[in-house]
């Protein structure tokens, strides 16, 4: 071998090496490289709300420190009797078989069992929301505790007492009994909160004391049915939020409080990246009124509505897709006694216009009990205006009540039957309102829906009863394939029906 060629041999397996060692290297990068920036975005966040990062002042330690002297660890204690098992000895007894076998053998009197009290215990979180030592946290937190104790932030342990609670909200206040003054939170504003600004999640998840974690506002309005109770306007995160965190704070960089970290998804019973708070505004509307008189005194109107959608708009001749139509009214309520009616659509309240059921919910809420107030109604296509007297929502406020017909049915003859969009309807006769459940003679009882075909979206459940399509009375079948023929998805249906026993209008209109 010639030396040039030895060179060039050198250098090929030299070159081998090289890239076999950067060819390792590269394989041990992150996949995502930054994102190559082309252009100077169109808005710059100012200094307060940006991220912090390595090199500046501005650190996540800094907003920790704030807020660390205010959080609290709370202890709820439940005294529960539980009845346990009393086991008794007994010596051989030289007469037993005796007895046994005359079946005369005396009966030994079985004690009964004894009752014994025990302590269960629960931990949350919560935060100081006044120098006196008011503290802020779930309802859930402390529902029905016999005992409560609180840790601040130093180790030290105080008793505490429930001050006011409101389940609607899942919110409490309760008071270390101290006469120490304590650093309390200053509340921000979360509707200044955009999706996507930096949060910090406080609480003591597990047990733990004093836990931090970092995420941005993932999405802001959520509805969450926790425990069959509807929470609005959640505030949704990616700040890891576990259990034993519900009443901690949730901050913006600042250190103010935007939220009240209430609720997680987790499938799998650990955080999933999802969780929710409560909005701090919503707390604020009702903090003053938990510590003076210990619940919240809430307006009630006594119906069960649903917004106005295209579909309502045209089969109730509106000229306005505001309002809500309702569904159903309370016997007794202050609906019912001022002369609403089932079908009624409200466009304004105290002549303010009514957005739809979030904004009239509020507004009734918000409102005091006793108070005479002024609906702006939609009936027949004609508007009416009606003076309301409201009355008071309580936890004893009864669910909404329906009415059944008490006409009797003795057609024992097959019945008839008829389909439209996958849906399929028969008549009433006795043995389909057997097994249905049903007590009226008048309309049709959905008893078959094709997932496959269109009818399937309208949202109707096998036995269904349906008394209207599209504001034309269903009594028979023959009513049913008369309403049908002209209606159409595009343009929206809306039905009347009774499901399991209550009054409900169900509304479908096809996006174009």
């Amino acid at each position: 071998m010639d030396r040039k060629t030895l060179l060039a041999v050198i250098l090929i397996i030299g070159g081998g090496m090289l890239l076999s060692h950067y060819s390792y290297v590269f394989e041990k990068e992150p996949v995502c490289a930054p994102p190559v920036i082309l252009q100077e975005p169109a808005y710059i966040p100012s200094a307060d709300i940006s991220a912090p990062s390595p090199g500046n002042n501005n650190s996540f330690a800094d907003v920790v420190q704030i807020i660390e002297p205010a959080l609290v660890n709370i202890s709820a204690v439940h005294i529960v009797e539980v009845k346990s098992p009393f086991y008794q000895f007994y010596f051989g007894d030289p007469f037993e078989d005796f007895f046994d076998f005359f079946g005369q053998r005396p009966r030994r009197q079985e004690p009964k069992p004894e009752v014994e009290q025990r302590r269960q215990e629960g931990t949350g979180s919560g935060f100081i929301v006044g120098a006196e030592g008011y503290v802020l946290t779930n309802h859930h937190v402390i529902r029905g505790a016999d005992e409560l104790k609180v840790t601040t932030h130093d180790g030290k342990v105080y008793e505490a007492e429930l001050v006011g609670e409101d389940p609607m909200t899942d919110l409490a206040v309760i008071k270390i009994k101290s006469k120490r003054r304590f650093n309390a939170l200053k509340l921000g504003k979360s509707d200044s909160m955009r999706i996507g600004d930096w949060v910090i999640a406080a609480g003591s998840p597990f047990g733990l004391n004093q836990t931090f974690t970092v995420g941005i506002i993932s999405a802001l309005r959520q509805d969450v049915q926790v425990e069959n109770v509807n929470y609005r306007n959640m505030i949704q995160t990616d700040a890891a939020i576990n259990r034993g965190n519900s009443g901690g704070p949730l901050v913006n960089l600042k250190g103010e409080v935007i939220g009240i970290n209430s609720a997680i998804f987790a499938p799998t019973g650990v955080f999933a990246g999802i969780g929710f708070a409560i909005p701090i505004d919503e707390a604020m509307l009702i903090l003053d009124e938990l510590i003076e008189k210990g619940r919240v005194v809430r307006g009630w109107l006594g119906v069960e509505i649903a917004d106005v959608d295209d579909a309502i708009k045209k089969q109730f001749s509106l000229d306005t897709d505001k309002g809500v139509l309702i569904n159903r009214v309370v016997e007794d309520a202050a609906a019912d006694k001022a002369g609403l009616k089932r079908g009624d659509i409200i466009i304004s309240f105290n002549g303010e216009v009514v957005e739809g059921t979030r904004d009239l919910q509020k507004k009734v809420s918000s409102t005091k009990p006793k108070t005479k107030v002024s609906l702006e109604i939609v009936r027949s296509g004609e508007k009416e205006v009606l003076e309301v007297t409201l009355g008071e929502l309580t936890e004893e406020t009864p669910l909404l009540s329906s009415t059944e017909s008490s006409v009797k049915d003795s057609d024992p003859d097959a019945p008839a039957t008829s389909k439209w969009l996958g849906i399929s309807v028969s008549e009433i006769t006795g043995l389909v309102k057997e097994r249905y459940s049903i007590s009226s003679n008048e309309g049709v009882v959905v008893t078959d829906i094709n997932p496959k075909e269109e009818g399937y979206s309208i949202g109707l459940r096998v036995g269904d009863l349906i008394l209207e399509f599209n504001r034309k009375s269903i009594a028979s079948v023959d009513d049913f394939e008369k309403a049908v023929s002209s209606a159409s998805l595009k343009e929206g249906v809306v039905l009347d029906i009774v499901r399991s026993g209550r009054p409900l209008y169900i509304s479908y209109h096809k996006a174009h």
